[in-house]
């Protein structure tokens, strides 16, 4: 073989880093290794030294000796070991699809990252966050599709969060890819409330409740840390409704719990369906309904366009807070929709309620809203794909706002949010501001102001009593001896007298606790009012109330689509940053130590075979 060394040559050219001399060493010799059989004799020949000759200069640490024999070898690369176009595209391939395998089975068994896209489950995680979703809290996940190699319903906790597919679940638009190849169903994060066998019962923002084996996990199901955290037990008064040929079924909890019919004279009846029919009277008592209203604000002109109570029979306030509640079967109502065409629906009580100022000064202290957006003095939800008839929100600068606990935040580039100091115009204080925000605040769109009286598209606002003190936004609009609150319930009860028996009214009173005289649960009040989870079956229900489709919606969750549950959040940078609000899953598990062996044993096989073949010194021949 000629010398290739010419002297002079290194001085002219540019010594490569050992590390470049490295790489173009292994480079070549898989390429060799891969050609060897089909090569020449007399080309093995020329390439075994010449590579022999750099894995020396290598191991001698010479630099510039590496570079020369480096240098050949680039050329004999392009002479005899170029990849034919055939074996480029198989090469790809074959990598592009263990890659893939490789990344699913760490995101469908291991672990996988997260972005939240919408407000859900506001405030334990926000729109923007970025999470690691653990894949092993709960078992061993079978890949690209529901169930599990195993699985531990003890490693389920109670008011801790998980990650679960809408496979087989009743959720609209639930289809994705995965890697833009693979055909799949979107994953959802929610808290896990209610677990096989529970029965759950809602009161003051609250659940109540007994395990299968009859023992109160009221105290698990409430835990202090969550204690900003409210939950209403239902999203409409009407559930979810379908439709058919001559009646209407009526979903809660995606659960058959009523029917509605119209005769041929356009008479409405409805009925509860079993088991339900028998154990309750009316609709209203389902799992604690009645403790619960859905509330808008009116001002003096609204009331008396949009309500049948007489203004004079009102205190003077500068708001009414109307209260829509005891949705009812055995007095339904029918509604014509903007087809012009006849619906039926539930009865329903209207209650109004006058704000004094102080009560309005409590509503915004407490305020919570969607993320929303203001450009040119009118504000659109955060990611809402619904444009036209967005309120007004003058004076306020152009930007991305929120409020939580009564505290405006703008919201930065990547999900970074800075609280508002008190002067900026976010903070008005008037009754119509008060009323925009409270009306208009999570949906931000003008369909849900008041319209109308009877008006189907209510804004996401509940109130519920605790304790005789009345709740709205997750704190006490007026406690149980406030003068306004005393005074309503009188004439709820004026009302409750003189109403005709054909059309019922309702007050709006605090129904009470499922509790004994003596504090304890009342287990057969809860086995008869509440609801119970059937065997493998999990409650998932979104901490932000007014934004989230839940089990309230879409159903229990069944056990195979559960999937991991989030471990930390990781973005944005602030006090969020770190472990989520839930409780507290252990570390070690049996799951989670089997496949970290696994994962183990598969990268730890991978670095010795890829050490052995290609460490110095290697044999070439």
């Amino acid at each position: 073989m000629k010398p290739f060394v010419e002297n002079g040559m290194l001085a002219s050219m540019k010594p490569y880093r050992l590390k470049k001399s490295l790489h173009l060493f292994l480079h070549a010799l898989k390429l060799y290794r891969r050609k060897r059989k089909k090569l020449p004799e007399e080309t093995r020949q020329e390439i075994v030294p010449v590579l022999n000759g750099l894995q020396d200069k290598l191991l001698e640490k010479d630099r510039e000796g590496a570079t020369s024999y480096a240098k050949k070898v680039e050329e004999l690369c392009t002479l005899y070991l170029k990849k034919s176009p055939f074996e480029k595209v198989r090469d790809f391939i074959v990598g592009l699809v263990f890659a893939l395998l490789v990344a699913v089975a760490i995101r469908t068994m291991w672990f996988e990252l997260y972005e939240i896209p919408t407000g859900s489950m506001r405030p334990t995680f926000q729109e923007g966050d970025r999470l690691i979703v653990s894949k092993t809290n709960f078992g061993i996940n079978v890949p690209l599709r529901r169930g599990h190699f195993e699985f531990d319903p003890n490693l389920a906790l109670r008011c801790g969060t998980m990650v679960f597919t809408g496979a087989g679940v009743d959720i609209a638009d639930v289809d994705t890819l995965y890697f833009y190849l693979f055909p799949g169903k979107k994953q959802f994060v929610k808290r896990l409330m209610g677990k096989p066998g529970d029965t759950l019962y809602f009161y003051g923002g609250q659940i109540y409740g007994i395990d299968a084996n009859g023992n109160d996990i009221t105290k698990d199901l409430n835990p202090e840390f969550l204690s900003q955290i409210d939950h209403v037990p239902y999203i409409h008064l009407n559930g979810k409704m379908v439709m058919g040929t001559k009646e209407v079924t009526l979903k809660q909890m995606n659960q058959a719990v009523a029917k509605l019919s119209v005769s041929p004279t356009n008479k409405v009846a409805g009925e509860l369906l079993p088991p339900y029919k028998g154990d309750f009277e009316d609709y209203y008592q389902l799992w604690g309904f009645e403790d619960y209203g859905i509330a808008r604000l009116l001002t003096k002109q609204e009331v008396l366009r949009f309500t049948d109570t007489p203004i004079k029979q009102l205190e003077d306030a500068p708001l009414y807070m109307e209260i829509v509640h005891h949705p009812s079967v055995k007095y339904p109502q029918i509604q014509r929709t903007g087809r012009g065409y006849l619906s039926p629906r539930v009865g329903t009580t209207s209650s109004l309620l006058p704000l004094t100022k102080a009560h309005l000064k409590t509503l915004m202290d407490n305020l919570y809203t969607a993320r929303f957006i203001v450009k040119d003095s009118k504000a659109s939800r955060y990611g809402s794909p619904y444009k036209g008839e967005e309120p007004k929100l003058t004076g306020v600068p152009d930007g991305t706002y929120e409020f939580y606990y009564g505290t405006a935040y703008q919201i930065h580039f990547g999900g970074v949010r800075k609280a508002l100091s008190k002067d900026h115009p976010l903070y008005q204080f008037t009754p119509e501001r008060t009323q925009l925000f409270y009306n208009l605040g999570i949906e931000f769109h003008n369909f849900f102001a008041p319209r109308m009286k009877g008006q189907s598209l209510l804004p996401s606002r509940y109130v519920y009593y605790r304790y005789g003190d009345l709740y709205a936004m997750g704190a006490p609009l007026m406690k149980k001896e406030d003068p306004t609150l005393l005074s309503f319930i009188h004439d709820e009860y004026l009302r409750q007298q003189n109403a005709p028996t054909y059309r019922p009214h309702f007050p709006f009173e605090d129904p009470g606790p499922p509790l004994t005289k003596e504090g304890k649960i009342n287990v057969p009040f809860m086995k008869q009012r509440g609801i119970t989870l059937p065997a493998k079956k999990y409650m998932a229900l979104g901490d932000n109330y007014a934004m989230s489709g839940d089990s309230r919606d879409f159903g229990f969750v069944p056990e195979s689509n559960i999937r991991g549950a989030p471990d930390f959040i990781f973005w944005p940078p602030g006090p969020r940053l770190g472990p989520p609000l839930q409780a507290h899953y252990p570390f070690f598990n049996l799951p989670r130590t089997f496949v970290w062996i696994l994962a183990a044993i598969g990268f730890g096989s991978y670095y010795l075979i890829h050490r052995r073949r290609y460490k110095l010194t290697q044999e070439i021949r």
